[in-house]
């Protein structure tokens, strides 16, 4: 922690604080370091300013500033501060240098430790205790610091996933107090929402989580009121392993099984549109995997065809789908699948025999396979089709393209222009003694 004297005025007192603590005492990297100082922000800039060390006014009404040191990471520092007021989603705050004060204003106690430069340890709350319990308390009165901020109630979700070790071992007074509090709820944006329950889904106890926000009530408050959810494929994918590899968005393609649902919720929570082009796909193709009758060619065959199908302007979308699904598929269905059919004839063997594919396709997976795979483009163009049969531009050409194309992909992309447009003068003249 000797990096915090580059940012701690003469006279001042910093601390490394919240989650930087709770991991480290969890043997987890922090992916976030907060700083917490007894420095009003004006003497903290000050400092930043006359030492060369870079910063950005991140919430300066609110006492934080991010600091860049010499590592590139961005740390926040943030002034100690009391809640003035609050109204359940924003608070006033008040500078103070008293750090039990600072502590008292956190959500749980887990999030409540603290450090100083000598290794010095300060627990207010009995966050350590906690900790070690695997139990998840609010710091203080639980009503309270829910009426404080009302996305603390799934933020209590979030860390019971990510702490406890029993995935039904819920404090019962402290749901009571949820269930009470869930209409305030409402009043928080839907991306705050979002943004915590795509870290609840892709968590630990997942599953068992919203089965419980679900019994108390919670649903309706977060835009889920009349979605058909689907706990048990979230279960299987959770299952599979490769979860935590997952966009959010993926798990929820499971749990949401409608597309039109998906696309309610998508709007609702205001999610990106990777996110609800992740969903759609996983909802639209997943079939294919999960179908007890698919079989390697026939998996490829379908995503090939997609691949050929995409303008290629447009293919990056088909990869980023197709990553996701087989991330979420990775150790079930997508092997099975792959050892359903291990060996396939290859036309090239001269002597007919069967040259097995299948250990390459499972050793490099399959979004590797097709990611890799240089797609053709079909040899016929529509202009082409004009010429050939001495058609106006219109749907009547557009037909005949497309059941050349059709063609051309059913013999998995080897007939060539002369024998697609053989096709074509075929069928149109079969139409024409029709």
């Amino acid at each position: 922690m000797c990096y915090t004297t580059r940012v701690t005025p003469p006279g001042h007192e910093v601390r490394l604080v919240g989650g930087a603590i709770r991991d480290i005492l969890m043997d987890k990297k922090p992916k976030d370091v907060d700083l917490a100082t007894t420095a009003i922000p004006e003497q903290t800039v000050k400092l930043c300013e006359t030492n060369g060390i870079k910063h950005i006014l991140t919430g300066l009404q609110h006492g934080t500033i991010s600091v860049m040191l010499d590592d590139g990471e961005l740390y926040e520092v943030t002034t100690l501060r009391t809640d003035v007021s609050t109204d359940g989603r924003h608070a006033v705050v008040q500078f103070t240098d008293d750090f039990r004060l600072d502590a008292a204003r956190r959500d749980l106690t887990v999030n409540a430790m603290a450090a100083d430069i000598d290794g010095n340890f300060y627990d207010y709350y009995d966050g350590l205790a906690d900790l070690h319990n695997r139990r998840v308390r609010f710091v203080g009165d639980a009503r309270e610091r829910i009426r404080e901020d009302y996305l603390r109630i799934l933020r209590y979700f979030r860390f019971f996933g990510r702490i406890a070790n029993k995935n039904d071992d819920f404090d019962d007074e402290t749901v009571q107090v949820i269930s009470e509090q869930k209409d305030g709820l409402a009043a928080i944006s839907r991306e705050r929402i979002w943004l915590e329950v795509q870290k609840i889904i892709v968590g630990c106890h997942a599953v068992k989580i919203l089965h419980k926000m679900k019994e108390l009530g919670l649903f309706p408050e977060i835009n889920l009121k009349g979605v058909q959810l689907d706990f048990k494929e979230l279960s299987r994918i959770h299952g599979n392993g490769g979860i935590s590899e997952v966009r959010p968005a993926t798990a929820l393609a499971y749990l949401i099984s409608s597309k039109t649902d998906f696309g309610i919720v998508r709007k609702s929570w205001k999610m990106s549109c990777d996110e609800e082009l992740v969903g759609q796909f996983v909802l639209k193709h997943r079939e294919v995997l999960v179908n007890p009758h698919a079989c390697l060619p026939r998996v490829l065959k379908h995503f090939k065809d997609l691949l050929v199908d995409t303008p290629k302007h447009c293919r990056h979308k088909v990869y980023l789908g197709l990553r996701e699904l087989t991330l979420a598929e990775s150790n079930t269905t997508i092997r099975e699948t792959i050892q359903a059919e291990t060996c396939y004839h290859d036309n090239t063997v001269e002597s007919g025999e069967s040259r097995c594919h299948g250990d390459t396709v499972e050793s490099v997976g399959l979004y590797n396979v097709l990611s890799t795979w240089d797609v053709p483009t079909c040899p016929i163009r529509g202009d082409e089709v004009i010429s050939a049969l001495n058609l106006r531009k219109g749907p009547e050409v557009q037909r005949f393209y497309t059941r050349a194309k059709n063609k051309w992909k059913e013999s998995d992309y080897l007939l060539g222009k002369e024998d697609l447009l053989k096709h074509i003068l075929d069928l149109h003249k079969e139409t024409k003694c029709s």
